[in-house]
């Protein structure tokens, strides 16, 4: 089920295709006390080589109501196919997220972004089922960062769907923007590649203290740093990350920060690789680089 096509069996495995089918899900689950996890299309994820001795949740609501310049989505929805259809509307604000792989669950999950945009960018709220009852919370009680949410935090707020509100903007100009982001995406995450997209997070730099910062822009090409961010690839590639391996699991040599699985790769291999990375670039630069990818 995941796009990197590692980890092991999943004892229970349940698609919910509407907020009742996966409510009444949780609560089998707790009821027989058996542990669950609720999943997109797990394009960001990495299981266990031994898998879940539990209940996969995937999440497939896929509801989809227009009002106004607003939307509400289903958690489920494809973010691509969703964008698309956004664009085709004429509503301007996610266009340059095109590419990036999941759900619009995950999207929030993780607070996606690209290209300057992120989906939190046009949130008003969320709906959540907290084990008891459905609710919505407010895109402030989401408290979203960079890449991060309270859903990584709170594992029993279950995103069920959300709204949006839009920008009017040109249909066709917003298709070709997304066409255009697309391209620029494949020539680094290749159709067919089995990867979890970016592995590693970007450095923001004002997350970092005054002293680091200084002694690290010293150390890096200044032209490399885009929306006050340093890209984790860029990083990578200066540690001499790009095609180093460990079994079946590889750097691509075109970027430093797609880590892809060859074909039988495990996770261990992926968390061996990984703790390499991270020892060279705090030995070089000072940093800890953080996954942005989950593991199960």
């Amino acid at each position: 089920l995941t796009t990197i096509k590692v980890g092991g069996p999943a004892k229970y495995f349940f698609i919910a295709r509407n907020e009742a089918n996966l409510i009444e899900a949780i609560n089998w689950a707790r009821k027989n006390k058996i542990s669950w996890h609720v999943v997109g299309e797990s394009s960001n994820l990495v299981p266990n080589d031994r898998g879940f001795n539990g209940l996969i949740i995937k999440n497939q609501i896929e509801k989809f109501e227009k009002t106004g310049n607003k939307i509400y989505v289903g958690a489920g929805n494809n973010l691509l196919k969703f964008i698309f259809r956004v664009n085709q509307l004429g509503l301007y604000g996610v266009e340059k997220m095109a590419g990036i792989p999941g759900t619009v669950g995950g999207a929030i999950y993780g607070c996606a972004g690209a290209y300057g945009q992120e989906i939190k960018d046009c949130l008003t709220g969320v709906k959540v089922y907290d084990g008891k009852a459905t609710k919505w919370i407010s895109k402030n009680q989401c408290r979203f960062n960079y890449r991060e949410s309270i859903f990584k935090t709170k594992k029993n707020q279950i995103i069920l769907g959300a709204e949006l509100k839009f920008k009017s903007g040109d249909a066709k100009n917003l298709i070709n923007k997304s066409k255009e982001i697309i391209e620029l995406r494949e020539k680094k995450y290749r159709p067919g590649l089995l990867c979890p997209g970016s592995f590693f997070k970007n450095i923001i730099l004002n997350d970092i203290k005054p002293a680091l910062r200084n002694k690290l822009l010293k150390k890096v090409d200044k032209n490399k740093i885009m929306f006050g961010k340093i890209p984790a690839g860029y990083l990578l590639e200066v540690i001499g990350a790009k095609g180093m391996k460990c079994g079946g699991i590889k750097v691509a040599k075109h970027h430093g920060n797609l880590i892809y699985n060859s074909g039988k790769g495990k996770t261990s291999e992926i968390l061996k690789l990984a703790k390499i990375l991270k020892i060279k670039i705090n030995r070089r630069f000072g940093l800890n680089l953080e996954e942005e990818i989950q593991y199960i």
